[in-house]
């Protein structure tokens, strides 16, 4: 077991290939489910908007009725700031009916690859290219994460 680095940033997220999450150097407490790392992935994928709490519910838990799939929604979200610890506070709710993901002072490797793609000169390419170290979500076989994968291989 390794020591937290005091230098790391105080969170990192990385979804290309293996998801990972690191707090303060550290890994992330293990999760309940694969859907809480979803949860994590799907409102760092949207980061720049608050995301209606009925649609995570909807896509994280497609076969389940609403009702249900709100309950398992606040289930994860009691996970997700428990194993967030103090990094729970970026775990935002805008307004009634949405949440969002503040992601200022955090490392985040799709969020660093977009936004090299779109400066898109040389240097930023390349940097794009060594964030990428596998597939978006590698492992998750969720419908709504082929899409993502899909535009991120395009533009790798």
């Amino acid at each position: 077991m390794t020591e937290p680095d005091c230098a790391a940033p105080p969170l990192v997220i990385r979804l290309f290939g293996p998801f990972e999450v690191r707090l303060k150097g550290a890994p992330l407490p293990r999760l309940r489910s694969r859907r809480v790392q979803w949860l994590l992935a799907l409102l760092a994928l949207r980061h720049e908007a608050a995301v209606e709490r009925a649609w995570l519910a909807g896509i994280l838990w497609p076969d389940a009725s609403e009702s249900q799939a709100m309950v398992s929604l606040r289930g994860s979200l009691t996970d997700l700031r428990r194993a967030l610890g103090p990094e729970a506070e970026r775990l935002r709710s805008p307004s009634l009916h949405t949440l969002s993901l503040d992601l200022s002072g955090a490392q985040v490797d799709l969020v660093a690859f977009d936004q090299a793609n779109a400066r898109g000169d040389l240097a930023s390419l390349e940097y794009a290219i060594s964030l990428y170290r596998g597939p978006l979500l590698e492992g998750c076989a969720e419908e709504w994460a082929f899409q993502e994968r899909l535009a991120r291989e395009q533009a790798y």
